[in-house]
């Protein structure tokens, strides 16, 4: 008797055990059913920096965002946190480019005739490398390289002075916060291009939004040089050039495709008659893969 029940009670363990793992079978079963009817979720591609022969082509953080009702929705909520998306983008996007450069400035009481240059420039080592072909002011062309010049702990650049001078030496040394530089530009070399545009719009920004004094909006669609941009305009409590601040009001294209400054246009008062410099950057070229010897003296045919 007493060997029958043990008999029966593992029978019935036995049991118990074929059935637990058929229902586990079912529900493995059930599990790749739904996973195969269901969207994976999304895999988070880490930024990178384009490769030696790679176009633009970094995503943005957010796919969607390159839709432009998307786009222009955020512009008009949080114009900062645009530009920061845009910084953050050109960071992981752009190794370098070339572009038709004009300016006019005001500098030392007059406005100079606009200038247009052909440009080149290189993230890293930040380099510039500059070509007068409209109204050359002092020079015909200029050749920056980060920490490759140094004199005396300043800055210098390579400056290919005007025809009769070039009669006599081929060029000269600059350092690129001198008295020659600050009477010849509002902004130093080592402040060009789109990143520098970018990030002193921001840092300006956030000084006067640290002060609660910060007014800068989206205002709506524009073009430059027949391409589409949106703009932003900001006002600062600028008094003069011995001020703080840069500039009164700031009026800054963001071409749409691209999301780079491509105009700036700053004014000395509130109702934008009195320009301060006006900077725009056209036929733009990224990532061409500059070689390096685009930015030597030799590489100049100095």
């Amino acid at each position: 008797m007493i060997q029958r029940y043990i008999s029966n009670r593992r029978v019935r363990i036995l049991i118990g055990f074929v059935l637990a793992g058929g229902l586990l079978i079912q529900f493995h079963r059930a599990l790749l059913a739904r996973s195969a009817t269901e969207p994976m979720a999304a895999v988070s591609i880490p930024p990178h920096k384009p490769g030696p022969h790679q176009a633009f082509a970094a995503p943005m953080p957010d796919p969607a965002l390159l839709e432009a009702e998307t786009l222009e929705a955020m512009a008009a909520r949080d114009p900062v946190a645009f530009f920061e998306l845009t910084l953050d983008r050109y960071d992981r996007a752009v190794r370098d480019y070339t572009c038709t450069f004009s300016k006019k400035e005001l500098v030392g009481g007059r406005m100079t005739h606009t200038q247009v240059m052909e440009a080149m420039c290189r993230q890293s080592p930040f380099s510039v490398r500059l070509k007068w072909v409209k109204n050359p002011d002092k020079c015909s062309r200029v050749l920056y390289v980060d920490d490759r010049w140094v004199k005396d702990n300043q800055q210098m650049a390579v400056v290919e002075p005007g025809a009769i001078a070039k009669l006599f030496v081929p060029y000269v040394m600059r350092p690129i916060h001198g008295k020659d530089a600050r009477k010849s530009s509002r902004r130093t070399i080592d402040q060009f291009g789109f990143r520098n545009s970018l990030a002193l719009t921001l840092k300006y920004c956030k000084l006067a939004q640290e002060q609660n004094i910060l007014d800068f909006a989206f205002k709506g669609r524009s073009e430059v040089d027949g391409r589409e941009t949106l703009v932003f305009e900001r006002h600062l409590p600028y008094t003069d050039e011995d001020c703080k601040w840069p500039d009164r009001v700031l009026v800054v294209h963001i071409d749409k495709e691209l999301l780079l400054p491509t105009l700036c246009v700053a004014y000395a008062d509130d109702a934008k008659e009195k320009l301060l410099g006006e900077y725009k950057m056209t036929d733009i070229k990224l990532n061409p893969n500059l070689p390096d010897s685009a930015f030597t003296k030799k590489g100049m045919g100095l």
